[in-house]
């Protein structure tokens, strides 16, 4: 009598829908959503060189905790470092879900092409 062979199942890697996401952190963590946008919004006002493209790698590379090439997106991917490091009560599963977010809004709001700046100024308009 021989014995079956059964396929190895992959391990079960749970996705999260980007709405879910989205209600959870607005509703539970608006503060981390707002720090991350301050960086961004207050970077470019001292630099007006800092477009939604910029904003949208810089966003990227935290997500991948990898820093990127371009020199505008480093400087806002060390900005964004450095308020992470502050906000120790913070986990990282909300952190990355708020970069997410706050990606998501950048796709939603602008292109993200070079020269663009339609979700910086959208954001800007809300914080001091």
């Amino acid at each position: 009598m021989t014995k079956r062979k059964f396929k190895k199942r992959r391990p079960y890697e749970k996705v999260e829908n980007p709405r879910t996401v989205f209600r959870k952190m607005t509703r539970d963590h608006v503060d981390v959503l707002e720090n991350i946008e301050f960086v961004l919004v207050s970077a470019w006002r001292k630099d007006v060189g800092i477009d939604d493209r910029a904003v949208a790698l810089a966003l990227k590379a935290a997500i991948a905790q990898d820093r990127p090439q371009d020199a505008l997106a480093a400087r806002l991917y060390d900005e964004l470092a450095a308020v992470r490091s502050f906000r120790e009560d913070v986990t990282d599963d909300i952190w990355k879900a708020g970069l997410k977010v706050v990606l998501e809004s950048v796709h939603t709001h602008s292109d993200a092409a070079p020269g663009d700046y339609e979700y910086l100024s959208f954001v800007g308009a809300f914080l001091p």
